[in-house]
């Protein structure tokens, strides 16, 4: 496996990491010449999962970035001297900044026809970061697995034990104590600041997957597995199911949704599967 380990600063001075595929097959060209991908959350880029799609993506022509965003890990360390970062303290928005500046990477190494995407957390960031910037430069996004963040929806699916911690951190962020630390355990296990949490379900929905797929100027790519959107399935997570289902209800007319039979959240065992999809799609755009 060949990847060059890249790094960029964002612009408010966090370093990111990742590793870049170059293309080891030259006689192939599709619309897209280059993949950006975030990792879910609390994730990182050297994931077995995404070096796999980098390196099979390389393989076929198409160049792979597999990048940091500032959310990875649980918590991470930020701007040298500054506050701790990683996922217990990024909010959503951040990832307009977080993909620009891995953006301009990919545009000084000559690309110019690029896909952005994600998987789980990173997928809701790529789809809201191209809604509300329109990148220059991106023809296509992929979004494996986002959950929808819908405040009502996930009352509606966690009731009480979604309502008592997020409640709890409303008033942590009222009486100045936005970096407490909860694992509450829905919408599914992470750990977040209580600024965060408020943040990313509010009940404006600022974060809603249907909401900004609508906007994203592109042809875009939704994929969920089969395990992850089975209700009452002993790997179901219903947030996933939930954009699912919201997604294909709007009808979107740019908008592809695939489903991998057999797949979970992340993937186990049907990584091939998931890259075949994704390499099938961009062969017909």
């Amino acid at each position: 496996m060949l990847a060059d380990l890249v790094e960029v600063t964002t612009p408010e001075g966090i370093p990111l990491a990742g590793a870049y595929f170059a293309p080891t097959n030259a006689s192939q060209s599709y619309t897209v010449d280059a993949i950006l991908f975030f990792h879910g959350d609390g994730g990182h880029f050297y994931s077995s999962l995404y070096l796999n799609l980098g390196q099979r993506m390389a393989e076929h022509g198409i160049a792979f970035l597999t990048a940091n965003r500032r959310g990875h890990d649980h918590v991470a360390s930020g701007i040298r001297g500054g506050p701790l970062a990683g996922y217990a303290f990024e909010s959503v928005d951040d990832s307009r900044a977080d993909f620009g500046a891995w953006l301009d990477l990919l545009r000084e190494r000559g690309h110019r026809r690029i896909a952005i995407g994600g998987h789980s957390g990173g997928a809701v960031r790529a789809t809201y970061a191209q809604a509300s910037e329109s990148f220059d430069n991106v023809v296509a996004l992929i979004s494996v697995s986002p959950g929808e963040y819908d405040h009502q929806g996930i009352i509606a699916l966690h009731g009480e034990d979604f309502l008592n911690p997020f409640r709890n951190s409303e008033l942590n962020v009222a009486e100045g104590n936005p970096d407490v630390l909860l694992r509450p355990g829905v919408p599914w296990g992470s750990v977040w600041s209580a600024r965060a949490y408020v943040d990313c379900f509010n009940p404006d929905n600022r974060y809603s997957v249907t909401r900004h797929a609508a906007d994203t100027g592109c042809p875009t790519l939704f994929i969920f597995g089969s395990e992850e959107c089975a209700v009452g399935g002993p790997q179901e997570l219903p947030v996933c199911g939930a954009a699912r289902r919201s997604l294909e209800a709007a009808g979107y007319s740019h908008v592809r949704i695939c489903e991998i039979d057999g797949a979970n959240h992340g993937y186990a065992g049907r990584e091939g599967a998931l890259f075949e999809t994704m390499l099938s799609w961009i062969s017909a755009l």
